[in-house]
């Protein structure tokens, strides 16, 4: 590597020798001349890159090509791409290799993913003290945290609200976090804001997750010590309005950067089953213990995880979610293999059609 990584112009964006033996690779097998940049925001068509200057770019012809075929392709907020000069526009010649992707699961019949963030070292998982909680949709949110490879660490924030409750809410939120530290925060009273800001490191990406009025920008504030996020007003029933409608990635003062992503109304868990293993990691290390390693837990002899439940230590409640969670990411999983064995299979017939045709055309007919 020819440039120090510590010296580079977008050091101050995530930029590290990963990243740059990537870039090497692209700029080497292009014709053209390339530069690295950092997606802030995506937008219909274009996106918001820093280069270190901010400048929108196109799609080039092949980028855009390859996201109509899989949208998980286009770049999004996060992602590193290669970049050149056309005449008066900027294009997005090439998306570099992603690190610590999340991804959220295809509602549409296509199956295809979204990609709602790359790139990204830790989740902060965003769950408002005054609305619940809603430990379902926190395991779903963690399930997906922990499947993209960074690090999720949860949020119960508007701690103020909460009044007498926030015992009990901290205790139910830390009985489903397992293997994730858990903040209680205020972005009112400033609790709890110390002892998160100093685990945001210089040159980590974090991704805020979370539904609409879950308090995020408000957070973000209060973490940056002034307004780098619109926030809206409080409703009658305490809860936020939707504020954030778009990516953006956000640089905070001690180097860290934050991308802000619009509140997920749902959220249904990937195919990859590690991320739902491992929100679940007290339910399967029960599965282990059990007399048959093929234990379907119900009405098997020796079955550890239903002495569990007889003896109080796992809620049924907890143990139904994990049933549920288990078979949405098995369905999801089938549903992306059919959606890839009908894309080879279009494929094939397209190879086999112009295979003809060429065998037409060099006999003269």
């Amino acid at each position: 590597m020819s440039e120090n990584t510590f010296g580079h112009p977008l050091s101050g964006l995530g930029w590290n020798p990963r990243v740059e033996t990537a870039f090497d690779a692209a700029a080497r097998h292009s014709t053209h001349v390339l530069l690295p940049a950092r997606v802030t925001e995506a937008r219909r068509g274009a996106v918001g890159v820093r280069l270190p200057q901010h400048e929108t770019a196109s799609l080039a012809p092949a980028v855009r090509k390859a996201a109509e075929t899989d949208p998980a392709t286009a770049p999004t907020s996060g992602d590193w791409v290669a970049v050149r000069r056309s005449g008066d526009t900027w294009l997005v010649e090439a998306v570099l290799e992603r690190s610590g992707t999340l991804v959220r699961q295809g509602v549409a019949k296509d199956s295809h993913d979204q990609v709602l963030a790359a790139n990204i070292d830790a989740v902060l998982i965003c769950e408002a003290a005054d609305q619940g909680p809603n430990v379902g949709r926190l395991e779903r949110f963690l399930s997906l945290a922990w499947t993209s490879g960074a690090t999720p660490i949860v949020a119960i924030t508007k701690a103020e609200l909460a009044g007498e409750r926030l015992p009990e809410v901290v205790e139910l939120v830390e009985s489903v976090t397992t293997g994730a530290d858990v903040h209680t925060v205020s972005a009112h009273t400033g609790l709890g804001l110390e002892e998160l800001a100093a685990r945001l490191r210089p040159g980590a990406t974090w991704v805020l997750l979370g539904t609409s009025g879950a308090g995020k920008s408000s957070l973000l504030n209060a973490l940056a010590g002034k307004t780098v996020m619109e926030t809206g007003a409080i409703r009658e029933d305490r809860r936020g309005r939707h504020t954030t409608t778009h990516r953006q990635l956000i640089p905070m003062p001690g180097g860290a950067l934050f991308l802000d992503i619009p509140g997920v109304r749902r959220i249904d868990v990937p195919g990859d089953e590690s991320g739902v293993d491992r929100t679940f990691a007290d339910i399967n290390a029960l599965a282990e213990q059990c007399r048959f390693r093929d234990c379907a837990h119900g009405d098997e002899p020796g079955c550890a995880v239903n002495a569990a439940v007889d003896e109080g230590e796992l809620d049924t409640r907890r143990l139904e979610r994990w049933y549920k969670l288990r078979r949405e990411a098995e369905w999801n999983r089938s549903r992306g293999d059919a959606r890839l064995r009908a894309e080879r299979r279009k494929e094939w017939k397209k190879n086999d059609r112009h295979g003809r045709e060429a065998a037409r055309r060099k006999r003269g007919y």
